[in-house]
Protein backbone atom coordinates (compact mmCIF):
# COMPACT_ATOMS: atom_id res chain seq x y z
CA UNK A 1 0.00 0.00 0.00
CA UNK A 2 2.87 2.36 0.88
CA UNK A 3 4.49 1.60 -2.51
CA UNK A 4 1.17 2.23 -4.30
CA UNK A 5 0.70 5.57 -2.54
CA UNK A 6 4.22 6.68 -3.50
CA UNK A 7 3.65 5.66 -7.13
CA UNK A 8 0.39 7.61 -7.31
CA UNK A 9 2.10 10.65 -5.81
CA UNK A 10 4.86 10.49 -8.42
CA UNK A 11 2.30 10.17 -11.23
CA UNK A 12 0.39 13.17 -9.89
CA UNK A 13 3.60 15.22 -9.78
CA UNK A 14 4.47 14.23 -13.35
CA UNK A 15 0.97 15.23 -14.53
CA UNK A 16 1.18 18.55 -12.68
CA UNK A 17 4.62 19.31 -14.11
CA UNK A 18 3.44 18.51 -17.63
CA UNK A 19 0.36 20.74 -17.29
CA UNK A 20 2.58 23.64 -16.23
CA UNK A 21 5.17 23.17 -18.99
CA UNK A 22 6.16 26.45 -20.69
CA UNK A 23 5.38 24.99 -24.11
CA UNK A 24 1.83 24.06 -23.14
CA UNK A 25 1.22 27.37 -21.41
CA UNK A 26 2.46 29.32 -24.45
CA UNK A 27 0.28 27.27 -26.81
CA UNK A 28 -2.84 27.75 -24.70
CA UNK A 29 -2.23 31.46 -24.19
CA UNK A 30 -1.43 32.08 -27.86
CA UNK A 31 -4.96 30.92 -28.69
CA UNK A 32 -6.19 33.58 -26.28
CA UNK A 33 -4.15 36.29 -28.06
CA UNK A 34 -1.21 36.50 -25.64
CA UNK A 35 2.55 36.26 -26.10
CA UNK A 36 5.10 35.38 -23.45
CA UNK A 37 7.44 38.08 -22.19
CA UNK A 38 10.41 36.27 -20.58
CA UNK A 39 12.07 37.27 -17.32
CA UNK A 40 14.76 39.91 -17.53
CA UNK A 41 15.88 43.28 -16.23
CA UNK A 42 15.13 46.89 -17.09
CA UNK A 43 15.69 50.41 -15.82
CA UNK A 44 12.77 52.63 -14.90
CA UNK A 45 13.26 56.18 -13.64
CA UNK A 46 16.92 55.42 -13.01
CA UNK A 47 16.22 52.30 -10.94
CA UNK A 48 17.42 48.87 -12.07
CA UNK A 49 14.66 46.28 -11.73
CA UNK A 50 14.27 42.54 -12.25
CA UNK A 51 11.12 41.49 -14.08
CA UNK A 52 9.49 38.08 -13.75
CA UNK A 53 8.09 36.55 -16.94
CA UNK A 54 4.43 37.14 -17.83
CA UNK A 55 1.96 36.96 -20.71
CA UNK A 56 0.85 40.15 -22.43
CA UNK A 57 -1.83 40.74 -25.02
CA UNK A 58 -0.18 41.02 -28.43
CA UNK A 59 -2.33 43.99 -29.40
CA UNK A 60 -4.58 46.43 -27.58
CA UNK A 61 -8.01 45.15 -26.49
CA UNK A 62 -10.30 45.50 -29.51
CA UNK A 63 -13.81 46.86 -29.92
CA UNK A 64 -15.08 43.35 -30.65
CA UNK A 65 -13.48 41.90 -27.51
CA UNK A 66 -14.84 44.73 -25.40
CA UNK A 67 -18.35 44.41 -26.86
CA UNK A 68 -18.33 40.74 -25.83
CA UNK A 69 -17.46 41.85 -22.30
CA UNK A 70 -20.27 44.43 -22.15
CA UNK A 71 -22.81 42.01 -23.62
CA UNK A 72 -21.92 39.44 -20.98
CA UNK A 73 -22.30 41.96 -18.17
CA UNK A 74 -25.70 42.95 -19.54
CA UNK A 75 -26.84 39.34 -19.97
CA UNK A 76 -25.91 38.55 -16.35
CA UNK A 77 -27.74 41.60 -15.04
CA UNK A 78 -24.59 43.26 -13.71
CA UNK A 79 -26.04 46.72 -14.12
CA UNK A 80 -23.63 48.59 -11.85
CA UNK A 81 -20.56 47.13 -13.56
CA UNK A 82 -22.10 47.78 -16.98
CA UNK A 83 -22.65 51.45 -16.16
CA UNK A 84 -18.99 51.87 -15.17
CA UNK A 85 -17.61 49.81 -18.05
CA UNK A 86 -19.76 51.22 -20.85
CA UNK A 87 -17.98 53.06 -23.66
CA UNK A 88 -18.38 56.84 -23.54
CA UNK A 89 -18.59 57.47 -27.28
CA UNK A 90 -19.54 61.11 -26.73
CA UNK A 91 -15.87 61.70 -25.89
CA UNK A 92 -15.19 61.72 -29.64
CA UNK A 93 -16.66 65.24 -29.63
CA UNK A 94 -13.39 67.09 -28.98
CA UNK A 95 -12.94 70.83 -28.32
CA UNK A 96 -11.10 71.30 -31.62
CA UNK A 97 -12.96 68.73 -33.74
CA UNK A 98 -16.45 67.23 -33.69
CA UNK A 99 -15.92 63.64 -34.83
CA UNK A 100 -19.60 62.77 -35.13
CA UNK A 101 -18.95 59.83 -37.47
CA UNK A 102 -16.57 58.25 -34.98
CA UNK A 103 -19.04 58.83 -32.17
CA UNK A 104 -21.78 57.02 -34.05
CA UNK A 105 -19.86 54.12 -35.59
CA UNK A 106 -16.41 53.51 -34.10
CA UNK A 107 -17.40 51.17 -31.27
CA UNK A 108 -20.41 49.51 -32.88
CA UNK A 109 -19.68 49.06 -36.60
CA UNK A 110 -18.11 45.73 -37.67
CA UNK A 111 -15.60 47.62 -39.81
CA UNK A 112 -13.92 48.68 -36.56
CA UNK A 113 -14.05 45.25 -34.87
CA UNK A 114 -10.26 44.84 -34.76
CA UNK A 115 -9.48 48.41 -33.80
CA UNK A 116 -8.58 49.26 -30.19
CA UNK A 117 -11.39 50.15 -27.84
CA UNK A 118 -11.13 53.71 -26.54
CA UNK A 119 -13.28 56.03 -24.44
CA UNK A 120 -13.23 53.72 -21.43
CA UNK A 121 -12.04 54.77 -17.99
CA UNK A 122 -9.20 53.15 -16.07
CA UNK A 123 -11.76 51.59 -13.73
CA UNK A 124 -13.56 50.12 -16.76
CA UNK A 125 -10.28 48.58 -17.94
CA UNK A 126 -9.84 46.97 -14.53
CA UNK A 127 -13.36 45.54 -14.67
CA UNK A 128 -12.48 43.98 -18.02
CA UNK A 129 -9.44 42.34 -16.39
CA UNK A 130 -11.65 40.81 -13.70
CA UNK A 131 -14.08 39.55 -16.33
CA UNK A 132 -11.32 38.10 -18.52
CA UNK A 133 -9.89 36.28 -15.52
CA UNK A 134 -13.27 34.59 -15.09
CA UNK A 135 -13.43 33.71 -18.79
CA UNK A 136 -9.98 32.14 -18.75
CA UNK A 137 -10.91 30.11 -15.68
CA UNK A 138 -14.02 28.85 -17.46
CA UNK A 139 -11.72 27.72 -20.29
CA UNK A 140 -9.39 25.81 -18.00
CA UNK A 141 -6.78 28.50 -17.37
CA UNK A 142 -6.21 29.58 -13.78
CA UNK A 143 -4.69 33.03 -13.98
CA UNK A 144 -4.39 36.51 -12.56
CA UNK A 145 -5.37 39.16 -15.13
CA UNK A 146 -4.50 42.80 -14.57
CA UNK A 147 -3.19 46.00 -16.10
CA UNK A 148 0.61 45.98 -16.49
CA UNK A 149 2.80 47.60 -13.89
CA UNK A 150 4.90 50.46 -15.25
CA UNK A 151 8.13 48.43 -15.07
CA UNK A 152 6.48 45.50 -16.87
CA UNK A 153 5.17 47.77 -19.62
CA UNK A 154 8.56 49.44 -20.10
CA UNK A 155 10.38 46.11 -20.18
CA UNK A 156 7.87 44.64 -22.64
CA UNK A 157 8.02 47.72 -24.87
CA UNK A 158 11.79 47.38 -25.30
CA UNK A 159 11.23 43.94 -26.82
CA UNK A 160 14.61 42.70 -25.65
CA UNK A 161 16.53 45.75 -26.93
CA UNK A 162 17.61 47.40 -23.71
CA UNK A 163 18.42 51.07 -23.99
CA UNK A 164 16.31 51.57 -27.10
CA UNK A 165 14.29 54.76 -27.42
CA UNK A 166 11.37 53.06 -29.16
CA UNK A 167 10.15 49.44 -29.39
CA UNK A 168 12.37 49.04 -32.45
CA UNK A 169 16.08 49.55 -33.16
CA UNK A 170 17.29 53.01 -34.06
CA UNK A 171 16.17 56.55 -33.32
CA UNK A 172 13.89 57.09 -36.32
CA UNK A 173 10.12 56.88 -36.70
CA UNK A 174 10.41 55.45 -40.22
CA UNK A 175 12.36 52.48 -41.53
CA UNK A 176 14.92 52.61 -44.36
CA UNK A 177 12.13 52.36 -46.92
CA UNK A 178 10.45 55.43 -45.47
CA UNK A 179 7.56 53.43 -43.97
CA UNK A 180 6.20 54.73 -40.67
CA UNK A 181 6.81 52.46 -37.69
CA UNK A 182 3.99 53.82 -35.53
CA UNK A 183 0.69 55.69 -35.63
CA UNK A 184 1.07 59.22 -34.23
CA UNK A 185 0.35 62.87 -35.05
CA UNK A 186 1.81 63.76 -38.43
CA UNK A 187 1.06 66.60 -40.82
CA UNK A 188 -2.12 64.83 -41.97
CA UNK A 189 -4.32 62.19 -40.36
CA UNK A 190 -3.46 59.50 -42.88
CA UNK A 191 0.20 60.29 -43.66
CA UNK A 192 1.43 57.48 -41.39
CA UNK A 193 -1.00 54.99 -42.93
CA UNK A 194 -3.81 55.34 -40.38
CA UNK A 195 -6.91 57.48 -40.09
CA UNK A 196 -6.86 58.20 -36.36
CA UNK A 197 -6.59 54.75 -34.78
CA UNK A 198 -5.24 51.71 -36.63
CA UNK A 199 -5.98 48.00 -36.25
CA UNK A 200 -4.61 46.70 -32.94
CA UNK A 201 -2.15 44.36 -34.63
CA UNK A 202 -0.74 46.71 -37.23
CA UNK A 203 2.60 48.26 -38.20
CA UNK A 204 5.45 46.01 -36.98
CA UNK A 205 5.70 43.89 -33.80
CA UNK A 206 8.68 44.35 -31.49
CA UNK A 207 11.07 41.63 -30.35
CA UNK A 208 8.44 40.10 -28.06
CA UNK A 209 5.81 40.09 -30.86
CA UNK A 210 3.87 42.97 -29.30
CA UNK A 211 2.16 45.45 -31.62
CA UNK A 212 1.72 49.20 -31.20
CA UNK A 213 3.62 49.58 -27.95
CA UNK A 214 4.32 53.09 -29.25
CA UNK A 215 1.50 55.05 -30.86
CA UNK A 216 -2.05 54.15 -31.90
CA UNK A 217 -3.59 54.47 -28.42
CA UNK A 218 -2.02 55.31 -25.10
CA UNK A 219 -2.46 52.42 -22.66
CA UNK A 220 -3.70 52.36 -19.10
CA UNK A 221 -1.20 50.82 -16.69
CA UNK A 222 -1.75 49.73 -13.07
CA UNK A 223 -0.85 53.06 -11.42
CA UNK A 224 -3.87 55.32 -10.95
CA UNK A 225 -4.12 57.93 -13.68
CA UNK A 226 -1.09 56.78 -15.65
CA UNK A 227 -0.72 55.71 -19.27
CA UNK A 228 2.19 54.72 -21.48
CA UNK A 229 2.96 54.56 -25.18
CA UNK A 230 1.57 57.62 -26.90
CA UNK A 231 -1.33 57.64 -29.34
CA UNK A 232 -2.61 58.67 -32.77
CA UNK A 233 -2.66 62.35 -31.74
CA UNK A 234 0.67 62.34 -29.85
CA UNK A 235 3.70 64.39 -30.73
CA UNK A 236 6.77 62.19 -31.44
CA UNK A 237 8.29 62.82 -27.99
CA UNK A 238 5.47 60.84 -26.36
CA UNK A 239 6.23 57.74 -28.42
CA UNK A 240 9.46 57.28 -26.50
CA UNK A 241 9.41 54.37 -24.05
CA UNK A 242 10.68 56.66 -21.29
CA UNK A 243 8.28 59.53 -22.14
CA UNK A 244 6.75 61.62 -19.37
CA UNK A 245 3.03 61.46 -18.67
CA UNK A 246 1.08 62.93 -21.58
CA UNK A 247 -2.18 63.34 -19.66
CA UNK A 248 -2.77 65.22 -16.38
CA UNK A 249 -3.07 62.04 -14.29
CA UNK A 250 -6.71 61.55 -15.17
CA UNK A 251 -8.52 58.22 -14.87
CA UNK A 252 -11.33 59.36 -17.17
CA UNK A 253 -12.29 57.96 -20.57
CA UNK A 254 -10.60 59.46 -23.64
CA UNK A 255 -10.54 58.80 -27.41
CA UNK A 256 -6.74 58.65 -27.09
CA UNK A 257 -6.58 55.90 -24.44
CA UNK A 258 -7.10 52.14 -24.62
CA UNK A 259 -5.36 49.25 -22.87
CA UNK A 260 -3.93 45.75 -23.03
CA UNK A 261 -3.87 43.12 -20.29
CA UNK A 262 -1.17 41.14 -18.54
CA UNK A 263 -1.68 37.55 -17.35
CA UNK A 264 0.18 35.41 -14.83
CA UNK A 265 -0.82 31.76 -15.32
CA UNK A 266 -1.24 29.74 -12.12
CA UNK A 267 -2.73 26.49 -13.46
CA UNK A 268 -3.92 24.70 -16.60
CA UNK A 269 -6.85 22.34 -16.18
CA UNK A 270 -7.11 21.24 -19.80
Amino acid sequence: MKYLTSTLLILCLITLTTSFSPQKQAKVMKKQGFVFVPSGATTVDGINLTINGFYMQAGEVTNKEYRTFLEDLKAKGKTAEYEVANVQSEKWILPYSSLEEMKEHYFTHPAFDNYPVVNISQQAARLYCTWLEEQLKANGVGAKVRLPEKAEWVYAAHGGIQGSIYPWEGNELRNKKGIYLANYKTSSLSEDGAYMTAISKSYFPNGFDLYNMSGNVSEWISTDGETKGGNWWSEPEYLRIDAAQEFPYSTEASPFIGFRTVVTVTSLVK
